[in-house]
């Protein structure tokens, strides 16, 4: 993908990725996986990174993949082809739910999402929040991922299973230095 400045469809809704915002979110999803043929290509409004492979025999390189950072949550979407015809056509807006957007909008009266902005959720799903419930500012969408990765990393390391309390140690930045 040749595309230098990126483009913004339905007031933010959903960002293609430019070649500085491309390769930083590329970069880190790099680190989250463990992967070095990771091309971020885009984000929605609520965070969710889209994104292709190049080396992986069970994924062709053309497929598109989403990764949700709050839910933790990665799979397959559709063809690069697909995402970009639905780019250029402005269906991209419908896949990524601009109904919900919209309305979120206008509950906070924001006109738009700058390029590398999401609306991320009030409390994280892993955390056993409620995804339609978002917060009311918009957030760096690099911070965001990061963030929840952090997290989601943290529980994972004290071996916090579904349904347990969230320690303490999860927040506390001394106790991961």
């Amino acid at each position: 993908m040749a595309n230098k400045q990126g483009q913004v469809v339905a007031s933010g809704a959903f960002q293609l990725f430019g070649g500085g915002l491309r390769d930083r979110v590329g970069e880190l999803l790099g680190e989250i996986f463990d992967r070095t043929d990771i091309e971020a290509v885009g984000a929605d409004w609520r965070g969710i990174v889209y994104f292709t492979l190049d080396d992986d025999e069970s994924t062709a390189p053309e497929s598109v993949l989403g990764f949700d950072p709050s839910s933790g949550t990665s799979g397959e979407l559709a063809t690069l082809d697909e995402v970009l015809g639905a780019v250029r056509t402005g269906d991209i807006a419908e896949a990524v739910d601009s109904v919900s957007f919209d309305a979120w909008r206008t509950a906070t009266g924001t006109r738009s999402l700058d390029m590398g902005a999401c609306v991320a959720p009030a409390v994280y799903e892993f955390l056993g929040g409620d995804p339609a419930e978002r917060d009311v500012e918009a957030t760096d969408l690099v911070t965001y991922v990061a963030t929840a990765a952090a997290i989601m990393g943290r529980i994972q390391a004290l071996d916090v299973q579904p349904g347990d309390e969230i320690p303490d140690e999860v927040f506390d930045e001394d106790y991961w230095k």
